[in-house]
Order: structure tokens, then sequence, then C-alpha cells
């Protein structure tokens, strides 16, 4: 199955070097509101390393000695980095001693808790709004005033809203798998099993790339179009587009709003225009049988953008006199938004951490 999507400003020719060390991708989960100390819910802020979201939640209802079911999180953080999330902890009226945390973990294992507060509501999945990332980018290879040029297109215009390589497992594990499953059709009315549901999305995600891809050679991915749904930034709202005032067209091309692209189910065609809907069938019509089944699935209505802007968006080139020149990027994405969209269109990386990833659903 294709995974080699196209790119809104040309393949990069540019190199560089990724997670030389675990410190050089660091994220920070924005929960888009405070805590307001009280309540059931103990609130955790903890920074780790090299160490699994689930396994980290697991070890958390250990060591306050409840059960795991007990312990959520708004989403999953890549295992190679430095990350800083918010745990939720069901403790009632109690105040777990978690100092002890990091004698659970070995070298190159780090866990250490942030800040500890109380919230009176739980934790779910996706409740924080954002992620704020800042990469250290190595032996960079290339003309740095094209790395210029690229880092001011991608601020102003953004990037395709791609689905990143994590969703579709290591060497395209997830994809392959996925395929037979969902060709193979639902057995039964159980529940899927985590492998199965991993499975499951990581071909609707490529529906949608596949879909998202097409419209980057045609231009339509950063354009709206009559019939069109679409967002707006700033906004979680969304809107059918009636009519294409010169207003509507000068914000879609200052990245003010973005078409929406809906993800394959039964009636997906009610989420688009007439034009958008075209041209989604156009780019699926090689894999028709798939599509029919992952309807028959029965999942449920969801869209997702295809313009990713990030924002508040910075960075720095440093060059020594006998080393290779270094990047420094910081900027923020909306979750369910991957970083590797984002540094696709600015250079071909290199991901040098020791292990892939197999699914990193945050969708960072």
């Amino acid at each position: 199955m294709n995974t080699e999507w196209r790119y809104a400003w040309s393949k990069p020719t540019i190199s560089g070097d990724l997670k030389t060390y675990v410190q050089d991708f660091y994220v920070e989960e924005v929960l888009g509101f405070e805590p307001d100390e009280q309540g059931e819910f103990c609130f955790v802020f903890v920074e780790k390393q090299g160490v699994n979201t689930d396994f980290l939640a697991k070890r958390l209802a250990q060591i306050a000695g409840i059960a795991p079911n007990k312990v959520t999180y708004s989403g999953v953080k890549d295992r190679h980095a430095c990350t800083r999330q918010w745990f939720c902890l069901h403790v009632l009226n109690q105040t777990p001693d978690l100092s002890g945390i990091q004698d659970a973990f070995r070298e190159p294992e780090s866990v250490r808790v942030i800040r500890q507060t109380r919230h009176s509501k739980k934790l779910r999945t996706g409740s924080h709004i954002a992620n704020r990332f800042v990469l250290r980018l190595r032996e960079l290879e290339g003309d740095l005033d094209e790395l210029q040029s690229r880092l001011e297109l991608i601020k102003l215009g953004g990037v395709p809203n791609y689905y990143g390589p994590q969703r579709f497992g290591i060497n395209g594990n997830n994809l392959h798998n996925g395929k037979g499953f969902v060709l193979k059709g639902r057995q039964g009315r159980n529940k899927l099993a985590k492998t199965e549901s991993f499975w499951l999305s990581a071909i609707r995600s490529w529906c949608f790339n596949e879909a998202l891809s097409q419209q980057v050679e045609s231009g339509m991915w950063a354009r709206l179009c009559d019939g069109d749904i679409a967002q707006y930034q700033a906004k979680d709202e969304q809107f059918r587009v009636k009519d294409m005032t010169a207003g509507l067209h000068l914000t879609a091309m200052q990245g003010g709003v973005h078409p929406v692209l809906p993800l394959i189910c039964e009636g997906w065609e009610a989420g688009t225009g007439p034009q958008r809907e075209l041209a989604i069938k156009e780019s699926l019509s090689g894999n028709q049988e798939l599509v029919e089944a992952l309807i028959n699935f029965g999942l449920s209505r969801e869209s997702r953008l295809a313009r990713l802007m990030p924002m508040n968006m910075a960075w720095e080139l440093l060059q020594g006199a006998n080393e290779k020149p270094q990047l420094i990027v910081e900027f923020s994405l909306s979750k369910g938004c991957f970083a590797t969209s984002i540094l696709r269109e600015m250079m071909d990386f290199r991901d040098m951490s020791v292990e892939k990833h197999h699914e990193n659903i945050d969708r960072q």
C-alpha cells in the first residue's frame, strides 16, 4: 500500500538527524484548563523519558495502591522523547506519595513528578487541547537558505494534515494486517481487540492520507469550495460553506480557515461538498473493495482538517566552526496532529532512535 504522499512545498533536499538524544524531541501537553485543586481526583504532571505512557499509568496505579483502570490520561506520548503530560488517579480523599517513582525505573528510563494537585473531574481521553514541541535536528546537510525558505512557508502556509507514519506501525505492519482484517469483515458482535482497533484505525487513516495527497496535487487541500465543511483555525465549530465571499477566500489564504475532510464511514459523503466528494472518490477508486469493507464496520462519523497550521512557530539555526549546523524549532499543534507532518515538509530527517514506534496515537 502506498505511503509516499505528496508534498505541499516539494520534496526537501535538506537532510538532518532527529532524536540523536532523547532530549532532542521534547513534547509538553497543554490541558487548556487549570485543575481546581479540589475533588476526588489526583492530577499528576509527569516528565518521562524512554517510558511508554500506558506502562507508566500502570506503575502509578501500583504505587498509589489502586486498580489500573483508576488511572487515566488524555493522550499517548512518544516513548523515545522527553515528554510531559498529565495523569489522573481516582483516589477519593487520599494523597498518594509518588516521591519514589523514579526508583521503579532504570537508566536510560527516567520519570519525575513535576506537579501534583487535585481536580473535581476525571481526566478523559482527548481532554487536552494541544501539544508544544521543541525539537533539535543535528548534522544538517544541504542549502540552509532553502531551509529558511521552507520554515517560512510552513509557518505561513501550513502543511497537509497527514496522519504520521507512527499510525501505520513498524514497516507498515498495521496497514498489512489491517487490510486483511478489514477485507475479512467483522466476525460477530464482540468488542474489537486493542490490536484490531489499531488496524482499523490505520486503514481509515490511510484512506484519509490517500485522499488528501491527491488534493495536495490539485491544490484543493488549502482552498475552500462551495458546499465544503470548513473550520476556523481558532475555533472548534465547523460550518458549511454556502457563500464563497472574498473575505472567506482571504481568510483561507492567510491560514485562518481550513477545509475539513470526512473519514470513511457510512454516509461520509454528507461531510463534505460535491467537488471534494468527487475528489475523494477518485483518489480511492482503486481500493473500492477496501472502502466498502471499512464502511461495513459501522464506524462513527469523524472528520479531520486538511491543513495543519503550526502555532507559535519559531526557530534558530546553530552553526559552529567545526560542526555541522543544527536546527532548533518549536511550535504547538492541536491534539491529534503529528509533528512528523511538519518535519517531512521541512527536511528529509533520519529518526535516530534505537527502536521505531509501533503506534503513537496522540496523536501527538
